[in-house]
């Protein structure tokens, strides 16, 4: 089990995933994205320009599941 505190949640294809953003060692920002039972876990950086919601979580997974 995930620990959900300070992250937001979301459902994608019948699973839920949470995610938040925080800097690297580096000071930029990232995108961390995990599944409940922890099977996956992507970090990616992203665009300060665009706004970041759930739909574009779901722009990330959908990529993500489509190169697999």
């Amino acid at each position: 089990m995930i620990s959900k505190k300070g992250k937001r949640k979301l459902e994608y294809d019948g699973e839920m995933y949470y995610w938040y953003i925080k800097k690297s060692n580096a000071g930029y920002p990232k995108i961390h994205i995990s599944s409940e039972d922890k099977n996956l876990q992507l970090v990616c950086g992203f665009d300060k320009e665009l706004p970041i919601g759930s739909p574009y979580i779901k722009e990330i997974l959908q990529k993500h599941f489509a190169g697999h």
